[in-house]
């Protein structure tokens, strides 16, 4: 985005408004929702979904899933940057009233559209995060396939492990005591 400084007399028929109506659009391609209560619900990112709320000047980081432990992570990402680029404010970050949830508030602006410098730089930070994604998606993809198609050279076929008659790490006449780590020896005597 382009800011536009004017040097000289200040002509009150323009005002910034104007001017930044006058700009051209920024195309954005979100996965982005509006509720019933005019709130804008962004779910591009694989564990947060990101919910901006223009009536109460906020943004809120919800949990997709529970049983991850990257969401905290996540969410602390989202709004470094967004405090970095002074969309939140600093000292409004907090977790929020839903359960694994951080909630941050939207500072007041009268000359520029707050909520759309939001989704900007939300649209900008979900772009930071996206080789990330694609990484733990290719991992998973290679793990699967890993499991489910192996390596000629790692693994054999069933019926093909030779015999032998002491396998393994654990040799049958050997128990491990009770109490600490004496070993027994039982001999079928």
């Amino acid at each position: 985005m382009t800011i536009r400084v004017k040097i000289g007399s200040i002509d009150t028929k323009d005002t910034t408004a104007q001017e930044l109506a006058r700009t051209p659009d920024i195309k954005l391609r979100l996965d982005i929702r509006k509720s019933l209560d005019g709130n804008l619900i962004i779910s591009d990112h694989p564990d947060i979904t990101v919910v901006l709320m223009p009536s109460k000047r906020k943004v809120l980081a919800l949990a997709k899933a529970l049983n991850s432990g990257v969401v905290y992570g996540a969410q602390d990402r989202l709004f470094k940057y967004l405090i970095d680029k002074g969309v939140v404010d600093c000292t409004s970050v907090q977790g929020g009233s839903v359960y694994a949830s951080m909630e941050g508030a939207i500072p007041e602006a009268s000359d520029i559209p707050a909520m759309k410098i939001a989704v900007i730089n939300i649209a900008k930070w979900l772009e930071t995060e996206e080789p990330s994604a694609e990484f733990l998606d290719d991992y998973e993809e290679l793990h699967v396939l890993d499991l489910t198609d192996p390596n000629p050279v790692h693994s054999t076929e069933l019926g093909q492990v030779p015999h032998a008659a002491e396998k393994g790490s654990i040799r049958p006449s050997l128990t491990r005591g009770p109490y600490g780590l004496s070993l027994y020896n039982y001999y079928g005597y």
